[in-house]
């Protein structure tokens, strides 16, 4: 009987996996997305990697995607969150409040788009 690997991911793909993959144990986030289905890409614009977040009815996993225009361009996303390496890792380690998110939208350092989709991306951080 051949064990099964724990998946390895390098790069900003690896950095979300190690902080997200923990949430597929956790009771709290297997009832509160039971039921939901989003893809979300996080895109450091200034890197060569994004990582899309796959919440798929309790489950989540990160898959690497290549940052070109065109593979970005045929890539089927709900949402996404874009701006530079440094201030999307500060999200996902110590998380930013919503005024400063709106801040940084409003002056045009993030890109966000499907902000109903990235609501969820907000109660994901909060867990």
């Amino acid at each position: 009987m051949s064990e099964e690997k724990p998946k390895r991911m390098k790069g900003f793909a690896g950095i979300v996996w190690k902080l997200v993959e923990p949430l597929n144990s956790m009771e709290k986030f297997i009832e509160e997305f039971a039921e939901v289905e989003v893809k979300i890409l996080v895109n450091p614009k200034d890197q060569k990697r994004a990582a899309l977040i796959k919440i798929d009815k309790g489950t989540i996993d990160v898959e690497d995607v290549k940052n070109d225009k065109e593979t970005l361009k045929n890539l089927k996303y709900d949402g996404l969150f874009e701006g530079p390496f440094n201030l999307l890792a500060k999200v996902f380690e110590e998380g930013l409040s919503t005024g400063t998110l709106l801040k940084k939208w409003i002056t045009r350092k993030i890109k966000l788009r499907g902000l109903k989709k990235l609501a969820i991306f907000g109660k994901l951080m909060a867990l």
